[in-house]
């Protein structure tokens, strides 16, 4: 096993909690080509009743290796979205006890509300992973029970910075495979949050000239105060090769693909779902392939190149983010173990500062 694995096992029996036997968790997670080491060690201290791995980061190998040792179960968000359809789906795996949901990307916000009185377990809390999901969650009202959110944690940063940087490093190898290049052309960034901070970053460190979109005042003038021009929705899909979607919050709409530069490539960092409105644009262009992952767009003579469907193109290459991967992890498994020490108020929160502190100094211990 890679010495960086070997690593993250023994934090991981480290960190690890002690166990819980009535306690069950769902899990949703993206299953890389990576030893499974987080769901080997939630599961030591709990039951992982079932696993949702996200269909659009599936390692098959992985995926195979999983399913071997647990209850897999692959649906799309639109699907749990159904208060009837997630019930059922919990209940067939999760007939009794206590359990926990560990979400990335609130696939479980739209059931929430009516979910517990639907499961015949006892549905304590939910853990959240992303900052989409925190967004999800947040804009329920009268939550049922208390969703921990670890996605604006200080510990979360260092892998949406490396995320970012994994972003810019695909789209280049994308763009290299289609005999183009960044450099010399025009790049923006759709959303000035922690990715779009890290990715507009990594552009300028490549001398790529880029610019910023940002509807929140705030964040712009962040970007600024960074010396990145902002731009205007409009005037940016006119005049940029290279387009970076970042919002987490359709950054283009269907009418927006009909001013898109021609030859320009479109990149997400999230699921096509949430950033781009593709449905119209899929049947008002003629789509054909360029390589395993671009697809061309055409219609009446207007042109652009779209990356892996619109999804997330960091998966393309694995989303290596190095062991802090890890400390994102282990802030899970203690979110995890906090939601069911501790009776916490139905609302969404943080985990406490000082559960924080003991797990980046045991980081620091195993990987600093």
């Amino acid at each position: 096993m890679n010495p960086l694995f070997i690593k993250g096992c023994h934090f991981f029996e480290e960190i690890q909690p002690p166990e819980i036997t009535n306690l069950s968790l769902v899990v949703v997670t993206h299953l890389l080509d990576t030893p499974t080491i987080y769901l080997d060690c939630l599961e030591r201290f709990a039951n992982v009743s079932m696993v949702l791995p996200k269909p659009k980061s599936i390692s098959r190998k992985t995926l195979s290796m999983v399913d071997e040792r647990y209850h897999v179960v692959i649906k799309k968000r639109s699907q749990i979205s159904s208060p009837d359809v997630a019930a059922a789906t919990i209940n067939d795996h999760v007939p009794e006890g206590d359990l926990i949901v560990v979400d990335i990307g609130g696939y479980f916000s739209s059931s929430l509300k009516q979910l517990p009185e639907r499961l015949t377990s006892r549905l304590l809390g939910v853990v959240e992973v992303t900052e989409n999901g925190h967004q999800r969650y947040q804009n329920l009202s009268d939550l049922p029970v208390p969703v921990l959110s670890i996605a604006r944690s200080p510990l979360k940063g260092p892998e949406d910075y490396l995320t970012g940087q994994s972003i810019v490093y695909s789209a280049e190898a994308l763009m290299r495979e289609c005999h183009h290049i960044m450099n010399g052309g025009n790049a923006v960034v759709f959303g000035y949050g922690k990715i779009g901070r890290s990715i507009a970053k990594a552009l300028h460190e490549k001398n790529i000239n880029t610019k910023v979109v940002d509807i929140d005042p705030i964040r712009a003038i962040e970007a600024k105060s960074r010396g990145f021009d902002l731009i205007n929705k409009e005037d940016a899909l006119l005049s940029s090769d290279v387009i970076f979607c970042a919002t987490g919050n359709q950054s283009l709409s269907n009418h927006d693909f009909n001013r898109i530069k021609n030859g320009a490539f479109i990149f997400s960092v999230t699921s096509s779902d949430d950033e781009l409105e593709l449905t119209r644009a899929d049947s008002n262009f003629e789509v054909s392939p360029v390589t395993e992952h671009i697809s061309r767009y055409e219609r009446l003579g207007q042109y652009f190149y779209l990356a892996n469907r619109g999804d997330a193109i960091n998966f393309i290459h694995n989303a290596e983010v190095g062991p802090y991967i890890y400390l994102v992890q282990a802030e899970v498994i203690k979110a995890i173990n906090y939601l069911y020490v501790h009776e916490l108020k139905a609302e969404l929160q943080p985990l406490p500062n000082t559960e924080r502190r003991e797990l980046a100094q045991r980081w620091l211990a195993h990987f600093g």
